[in-house]
């Protein structure tokens, strides 16, 4: 939860600089309006869900995004999956084109989110899921609590809870979330008066198309995107609580621990932390991949999915 302080804080340099406010509400209406959803608007639980279904297979492959990113991310890995399955990706509250959610951002809501939009939409399982990032976090919590549905699981250089408990961060890591925060809070308080905007802060991967990327950049803009990204920094905490009491992972669960090659080497460790998770858990390291494989080695990923969806 967002403190009174940064709230106070926020609201105070909106009303001081109203003119920019003003600025970034104009700016946000009309750029947003000049990008349609590429996919459909889904009202679950109180707010509205941008969903992107694509490919008629019989399986259904869920793609999650990592921490602030949206549906675009996977612009590279949907389409090709797309010729032999159902792919779904979709923004979660906040980001993309969806609406923001009166529940507080962790592991369980965005499963109880994701839960109903595939109600909504009549999807049936088995469902094959991939996470990036963070993304894994909320894919691993989907398999432990719906068990009987999943069929593989992918973790694209997924975070382990590990990184955002408390007992076990060292004083680098420490730093680095403290660094994190810092940035993600100035965003948080800093995006309704426009100064990300004006300031052109980086968004998006230079690898992905321009056009996609030039759509990005409109949406990461907003106000939303900046306070649910800072939202969901803040609640890392209680969703690493929510995997650790969460029931373990069927032990014949087929999942691939796909890894970034290019990486710190506390998050090396934690990956080999992730092949515990069932017994037909295997890992793939990307040598020559940054974070965002689905981005920077798209061929890896989908070479990943379809072993398993075959």
């Amino acid at each position: 939860m967002i403190s009174f302080s940064d709230r106070f804080i926020r609201n105070t340099l909106s009303f001081i600089g109203f003119p920019l406010s003003l600025f970034q509400h104009i700016s946000s209406t009309y750029q947003r309006n000049q990008y349609n959803p590429s996919g459909r608007m889904i009202e679950i639980n109180q707010h509205n869900i941008h969903v992107n279904v694509s490919g008629k297979g019989s399986s259904t492959i869920i793609l999650e995004s990592g921490m602030g990113g949206c549906s675009l991310d996977w612009c590279h890995v949907q389409p090709v999956l797309a010729e032999d399955a159902t792919v779904i990706t979709y923004d979660r509250a906040g980001f993309g084109w969806s609406s923001p959610s009166p529940s507080e951002p962790t592991c369980q809501q965005y499963v109880d989110d994701l839960r109903s939009l595939l109600t909504t939409l009549g999807r049936k399982p088995p469902f094959l899921l991939v996470g990036h990032s963070y993304g894994g976090m909320i894919m691993r919590l989907f398999a432990a609590t719906y068990p009987d549905e999943v069929t593989g699981l992918v973790l694209v250089d997924s975070t382990h809870e590990n990184r955002y408990l408390s007992e076990h961060i060292d004083p680098v890591r420490k730093n680095q979330r403290e660094k994190a925060l810092k940035l993600y809070r100035l965003g948080y308080l800093l995006s309704p008066i426009a100064i990300p905007r004006l300031m052109r802060m980086h968004i998006g991967s230079k690898r992905l198309p321009p056009e996609i990327l030039q759509i990005a950049r409109v949406l990461g803009y907003r106000t939303s995107a900046y306070k649910s990204a800072y939202l969901e920094l803040l609640n890392t905490g209680e969703s690493s609580i929510q995997l650790l009491q969460a029931p373990q992972l069927r032990s014949d669960l087929p999942v691939i621990v796909l890894s970034a090659g290019i990486q710190h080497n506390d998050w090396i460790k934690e990956q080999k932390y992730l092949l515990h998770l069932s017994h037909l858990t295997t890992q793939n390291i990307v040598e020559d991949s940054w974070h965002a494989i689905q981005i920077h080695r798209p061929d890896a990923v989908i070479k990943a999915i379809k072993s398993l969806l075959n």
